[in-house]
């Protein structure tokens, strides 16, 4: 049985990692997914009465973000801290992971919310629809959605990610437009 496994980071897992030790880490892709703020955060980001939202995935597209190596016993911790997240291995027949030298990781997990919950938003949910969710939703355990928001946009801009679902929220969320 192996002892260390790779995870792909798209969102907050990138810079908020200190409880999974990460061993080892690099730049990758995540080819045939992209990021969507589609989980809505009843805990975290927001209350049951007041949600927010959460950065998810959806099929098709690219993602840039970061694979790490843990150990199980920080990858049992991980799986916590992701619950609501349905864990996919990778490669498979609908997304792979890939170095920036277009090597493909193998046996790295990446974190999807689960499509049957009540707390996901599905494709259709409009931008403008998402922007008022996150405005309107309270602080929770760890921030609100307008916080987790502004903290997403500025990490890709740092790493010079490009993302226009997050540009176009952050644009309505915090400009008001609508």
């Amino acid at each position: 049985m192996k002892n260390k496994i790779w995870v792909f980071a798209y969102g907050s897992l990138i810079w908020q990692n200190n409880d999974i030790n990460p061993i080892n880490s690099i730049d990758a892709v995540l080819v045939g997914a992209h990021r969507s703020f589609n989980k809505k955060s009843i805990m975290n980001r927001g209350t049951k009465e007041f949600p927010g939202l959460a950065l998810g995935l959806e099929y098709g597209g690219e993602c840039v973000g970061k694979a790490f190596q843990i150990s199980i016993d920080s990858f049992k911790v991980l799986k916590k801290r992701e619950g609501g997240y349905n864990e996919i291995k990778t490669p498979n027949n609908d997304i792979k992971i890939l170095d920036f030298e277009e090597n493909i990781i193998e046996d790295c997990i990446v974190f999807f919310p689960n499509t049957y919950s009540k707390n996901y938003l599905p494709p259709s949910t409009t931008l403008i629809e998402k922007a008022n969710i996150i405005r309107t939703g309270k602080d929770g355990t760890k921030s609100n959605a307008k916080q987790y928001l502004n903290e997403i946009k500025n990490f890709l801009n740092e790493y010079k990610i490009q993302d226009d679902e997050v540009e176009e929220l952050y644009k309505l969320v915090f400009n008001n437009i609508m």
